[in-house]
């Protein structure tokens, strides 16, 4: 299985990136509480499926954990920024 490092995806928005790879795009809704981002993350996958080698080459929850981290990363760097 091929690794999945934070350059393989495009910040489209603090509230929104894509694994480049496999086109998986995950969203999250805007809360005060990274917590909150983390439990507001959703995964459509309908890309990943049209690139179904590219997707099978990757291990999804590792795809989903670089996602997640990056979200709450901009997340918790917004909720400085409010501060």
């Amino acid at each position: 299985m091929k690794t999945v490092t934070r350059e393989q995806f495009k910040v489209r928005s603090d509230l929104e990136v894509v694994h480049i790879p496999t086109g998986a795009t995950f969203l999250a809704y805007p809360y005060l509480k990274t917590d909150d981002v983390v439990r507001s993350i959703t995964v459509n996958w309908g890309r990943a499926k049209d690139k179904s080698e590219a997707i099978e080459d990757y291990v999804r929850q590792d795809i989903r954990r670089v996602a997640v981290e990056i979200l709450v990363d901009r997340a918790r760097r917004n909720a400085r920024v409010r501060e």
